[in-house]
């Protein structure tokens, strides 16, 4: 099906469409007139989903546009189809593969009713999925305000991993980098994570197989910086927090390349080398300007270990900075999440369960609380299986019930790979029989699936 027979297949639905409505205003939406019209538009939608798996028309300036090209030279059914979205501040429609004949009735009836009402975007999804319809996503400019907080949020993590591979660069080339990147970028961060944290956290799902690479120092300060929003620490300390778990490993370019890397056990000999580079961190971040030596104080301490066991060893009596077990946790949770020349990731669920065990010796028992807490139950970033067979990864918390995030279903029941993720509320229910639409069943492994959780954010 080439470009222009989709074009005219969509703008036969859209006609089709436009006369229902009209139709709507004489005739029930079961009358035979309406069924008869919104029949071809199913097997026409049915056809163009089959193919594409999702359909998604975007209205722009009251011009229907599909793939980012207008179409043009609309009758008046179709106007009017354009024209009910546009009053109703819809400004997309994305129609999903599983649709059925009977959502598409109920989904113009729907749009009928609500005209004139004032709706918001959630209202007219919650109304459409109480009247059956689960196929079908509205776009109003809430959603699109969601779309553009990840594209800003994934604007400042790339600038965040700018910060700390040109600080590294610095080190490595002898000279003393300057704090006020950092310390712009973290201030950025902080404010992204309070006007939409979950987009934020959506990002630590990227890793880099690498053990060397930046993409753990960024989501260290994500999640650290997400614990100090959870616990309302002041905003200037929240800072010096975030620069100091953004930088937290810029030591470990005074160490071998090939000693960080190297995969299986490291000798004693070799462990005392890995052992040095808080203390070189702590060096590097006093010579710095803008930073705090709170910050410095922090990257000195966040292997030293709830219970002091760890390193560098304190002398008797030495007193913890309070944020540092804040970036310990954080560092962890990272840590055990991604993949090390010497371990395969743990799911997320899997981390947070051994963190518990580690809690009150190597890890602030509070502070791991506090991480849970953060996170939820279901961490974004957790591939889960669904009572459906599907297979989804956790895209955003729902904070009235952490069993039922919202997720993107990567892989059908059939473990087929989706050619376009589908976005899901798990709050949604069958407005027929009151039970949820689709359910946790149980969390997966991405190894096991053979897919990667990350390009749902890519």
């Amino acid at each position: 099906m080439d470009r222009l027979e989709l074009e005219e297949r969509i703008i036969e639905i859209a006609r089709s469409f436009g006369a229902s409505l009209k139709s709507l205003g004489l005739y029930p939406a079961h009358h035979p007139i309406i069924k008869k019209a919104l029949s071809r538009s199913f097997d026409l939608l049915s056809s163009i989903l089959q193919m594409k798996g999702d359909l998604a028309l975007a209205i722009a300036d009251e011009t229907l546009v599909f793939e980012g090209t207008p179409i043009f030279q609309l009758s008046s059914s179709e106007e009017l189809f354009v024209k009910t979205l546009t009053d109703e501040g819809i400004e997309g429609l994305v129609f999903h593969q599983g649709l059925t004949e009977e959502e598409l009735v109920t989904f113009i009836d729907t749009i009928h009713q609500m005209r004139g009402k004032g709706l918001t975007g959630d209202e007219i999804q919650d109304m459409l999925a109480q009247n059956g319809v689960v196929h079908v996503t509205v776009v109003t400019p809430e959603k699109v305000e969601e779309d553009e907080d990840l594209s800003k949020a994934k604007e400042i993590y790339e600038n965040a991993l700018s910060v700390v591979i040109n600080v590294m660069k610095d080190i490595r080339l002898g000279k003393i980098p300057s704090g006020k990147e950092a310390r712009k970028v973290v201030h950025d961060m902080s404010s992204m994570l309070r006007k939409n944290r979950d987009a934020m956290l959506a990002l630590t799902m990227l890793k880099n197989y690498d053990e060397y690479t930046y993409n753990h120092s960024v989501n260290v300060a994500v999640i650290s910086l997400s614990i100090a929003e959870s616990l309302s620490i002041p905003e200037t300390e929240k800072i010096d927090l975030g620069i100091a778990a953004l930088l937290h490993d810029v030591g470990k370019t005074q160490v071998a390349l090939d000693l960080i890397r190297k995969p299986g056990a490291l000798t004693l000999e070799e462990f005392e080398e890995i052992k040095k580079h808080p203390d070189e961190g702590y060096r590097i971040l006093s010579n710095m300007e803008y930073i705090d030596h709170v910050s410095a104080k922090i990257v000195r301490e966040h292997h030293m270990g709830y219970d002091l066991s760890g390193y560098p060893k304190p002398e008797p009596g030495y007193r913890m900075e309070p944020l540092s077990p804040i970036v310990s946790v954080s560092d962890c949770y990272d840590a055990l999440t991604t993949l090390r020349t010497y371990q395969k990731p743990r799911t997320p669920r899997e981390a947070l369960e051994l963190m518990t065990k580690m809690a009150g010796k190597s890890l602030d028992p509070a502070m791991v609380k506090v991480l849970i807490k953060t996170l939820g139950i279901y961490p974004i970033g957790t591939m889960v299986r669904l009572d459906t067979g599907e297979v989804a990864v956790v895209s955003a918390q729902n904070p009235e019930d952490s069993t039922r995030p919202k997720v993107i279903i990567l892989l059908d029941s059939q473990g087929k790979q989706l050619e376009f993720p589908i976005h899901f509320d798990l709050t949604e229910k069958d407005p027929k029989t009151g039970k949820f639409v689709k359910t946790i069943l149980t969390t997966v492994n991405p190894l096991l699936e053979n897919t990667d959780p990350s390009r749902s954010v890519a």
